[in-house]
């Protein structure tokens, strides 16, 4: 595995940690956040621009998914398929912390959804420790 460089396209450190290289620890922003779809669209712009595979570990907002405004879920969608083909071969796939029984049912609802447009596995962890291993699991996959 290269060192990464992220001099160049660096992602947002209020919402990204990438100290782990190749995991990437992502929090989903609050809906009061500027510009956060913006913000988490180009933390994982920053992680494609490395060229090499890599798997994220997201934390969730307090929010539901169901409140998202419709033009931001409209934008992640379109920036989904337009990079299909580099999440493909770089993303190892998504470990969500759900931490509670409700949120770990609702996530596992909506990735029978999902699956198909993201083309990796979507996992969930009941916690960061949890989170890890999954994530490294996918890594040696």
């Amino acid at each position: 595995m290269n060192v990464p460089d992220f001099s160049t396209l660096r992602p947002d450190a209020a919402l990204a940690d990438v100290s782990e290289w190749p995991v990437a620890h992502i929090r989903f922003p609050e809906l009061d956040e500027p510009d956060r779809v913006g913000r988490v669209l180009g933390a994982l712009d920053a992680l494609l621009a490395q060229r090499q595979p890599f798997a994220v570990i997201w934390s969730m907002a307090s929010h539901d998914h169901d409140d998202e405004p419709h033009e931001d879920e409209k934008r992640a969608t379109i920036w989904i398929k337009q990079r299909k083909g580099d999440l493909r071969a770089f993303c190892k796939g998504y470990v969500y912390v759900a931490p509670t029984q409700e949120l770990h049912d609702l996530l596992a609802g909506r990735f029978r959804t999902v699956q198909k447009l993201y083309g990796f596995p979507l996992l969930l962890a009941d916690d960061r420790e949890d989170a890890r291993r999954q994530a490294q699991a996918l890594l040696a996959a």
